[in-house]
């Protein structure tokens, strides 16, 4: 998680504990809500009990204390010995830190707990990424700037060793980066940048930085600063998993950022360091999700040993007769398939697609460089309303709202396809176009490698598959919320309907989806669908 300025999830809890801190010695800056905590305690405690006996959702609860003046975080956590369940985020079961904080509280260890995850499916991802830790040059531009502010007598190295980072690793990055947006930069490689630069290794570097930053962070407390950070303290961190933070999980790299700037990057590709362990040592668990297909594929990603494991796949509870799925035949999103022919072809489904369905159509596309193609050649009659990084998903909403006749165009894994509701049957249709298949590049093929050697001749599927089968149920998923919605979900890649393919959607997609042929035909199962809901009592 990354927060305002280049400030990390670790950071922010940091700083947290530092703002608390200056409370009890009234020294500023300080948080005035933990301050009113301390003054008016049982009034906080008694307003935390009562969002927790109203199971408020977090940010309402969040939202209700902050009116008071009270920190919602302290004053749930004061009350954990009173309370039967906890509702968090994955953050307080599998970020040790936070998780140990909160076990405190409770005055419990992790046998004591019985753990029940939902949306169980995005635990492996998010695992690696709490692993991971990226480097960006701007940060890399604070800490020049914030060593011509602090002085202390290591300053001149702490110069040189940015002026390595800045001006060589960062340039050979750049060099590698000529015609590619990501490529693989060894740690021994950089390493010996520092060596031939400035005589020091680069985690010494690191530590220096570290220690530096630390110092800075002291002293902006000692003056009153609002803010207790340090980019050289970042700076030094990242540094520092990237040297140690080596052996077959982890892949090093460098990327351009969209701005075009240049990321230095350490990704982890096994989270089970961090989920294994906890869901060894609690006392039982439920992984759950709308989609874990095929169950074991998410067991061997979070858990090293299968012992005392039960696997259960469950049909959709939703009425049958309630929905339509359908697979076109003739489409691929394969990329050597992307002719003018290919692209005539979807725009004929979509047209079809969008002729025949009652209610507002979703039409998601596997890349925005793919829907930026097709648009223009789609011609209907529906208010169109296109995804854009700066669409809002509330002025979305509202248009659905307001009538029937929209058609929303976007990408599967983003905004409007994923962790999304359409409450009321607001979309009755939608449409993917293509596999959402994961960019192939250098990360993808490292990860890959590494699951085939985990889980031998299974990389693929782990990989690369899994993961695309994951997002396009996702985007699925949007038209059927509850048992009463009505809606039609059509695939439009004839690949679903290989073998290797369709046994890795959930049973009920492979007993029910039926195959069409051609635009004509799509539309015909459509509006068929629509007459029998309308002869339904």
């Amino acid at each position: 998680m990354r927060l305002k300025g280049e400030l990390s999830y670790y950071d922010f809890l940091e700083e947290c504990l530092r703002l608390k801190k200056n409370c009890k010695t009234s020294t500023k800056p300080y948080c005035k809500f933990y301050w009113n905590m301390s003054r008016k305690k049982k009034e906080a405690e008694e307003l935390a009990l009562d969002c927790a006996r109203r199971i408020m959702a977090p940010g309402e609860a969040a939202r209700r204390m902050s009116r008071r003046g009270y920190c919602a975080y302290e004053a749930l956590r004061q009350v954990l010995d009173r309370v039967d369940v906890f509702l968090g985020t994955y953050h307080y079961s599998f970020n040790p830190a936070v998780r140990k904080s909160l076990l405190n509280g409770f005055g419990v260890d992790l046998s004591s707990v019985y753990l029940v995850v939902d949306e169980a499916h995005n635990l492996p991802s998010f695992s690696r990424e709490l692993l991971s830790d990226r480097l960006t040059h701007h940060t890399v531009e604070g800490a020049v700037r914030e060593t011509d502010l602090f002085g202390r007598e290591d300053v001149p190295s702490v110069q040189e060793y940015l002026q390595v980072l800045g001006e060589t690793v960062f340039q050979r990055a750049e060099e590698l980066l000529a015609k590619e947006k990501l490529r693989r930069l060894n740690p021994q490689e950089v390493n010996d940048m520092f060596l031939d630069q400035s005589g020091t290794t680069g985690l010494d570097a690191a530590q220096t930085l570290h220690e530096y930053g630390e110092f800075v962070r002291k002293t902006r407390q000692e003056q009153g600063s609002d803010r207790i950070f340090s980019y050289n303290h970042r700076v030094g961190e990242l540094l520092k998993n990237f040297f140690e933070k080596v052996g077959l999980q982890y892949v090093h790299l460098v990327q351009k950022e969209w701005r075009g700037g240049v990321i230095l990057e350490v990704r982890s590709m096994d989270g089970r360091e961090l989920t294994d362990p906890v869901l060894q040592q609690v006392r039982g668990s439920i992984l759950m999700s709308g989609f874990l297909s095929p169950p074991k594929v998410y067991r061997d990603l979070m858990l090293n040993q299968n012992g005392k494991i039960h696997l259960k796949e469950f049909d959709s509870p939703f009425p049958p007769e309630n929905r339509l799925i359908l697979a076109a035949r003739g489409v691929s999103s394969r990329f050597e398939k992307r002719t003018d022919r290919m692209l005539d072809r979807w725009k004929g489904y979509i047209e079809a697609i969008s002729k025949a369905n009652e209610g507002n159509v979703a039409v998601f596309f596997t890349s925005y460089g793919l829907m930026q193609t097709i648009l223009p050649l789609v011609k209907d009659n529906r208010d169109e309303i296109v995804e854009q990084r700066k669409t809002r998903r509330n002025e979305v909403m509202n248009q659905l709202a307001k009538s029937p006749d929209n058609i929303l165009y976007g990408v599967m894994g983003g905004k409007f396809s994923e962790g999304i509701d359409y409450p009321g049957n607001l979309l009755t249709c939608v449409a993917t176009v293509g596999l959402p298949y994961a960019t192939w590049d250098i990360y993808q093929k490292a990860l890959i490698d590494y699951f085939d050697h985990q889980f031998p001749r299974e990389g693929r599927t782990y990989a690369y598959l899994t993961p695309a089968i994951l997002r396009l149920i996702q985007t699925c998923g949007r038209v059927h919320r509850s048992a009463s919605d009505k809606g039609c979900i059509l695939i439009l890649d004839e690949r679903v309907t290989r073998p290797a393919i369709k046994q890795q959607l959930p049973k009920y997609f492979q007993r029910e989806m039926a195959v069409v042929t051609d635009a004509s035909e799509c539309a015909g199962q459509i509006s068929d669908f629509w007459e029998r809901q309308h002869k339904i009592p």
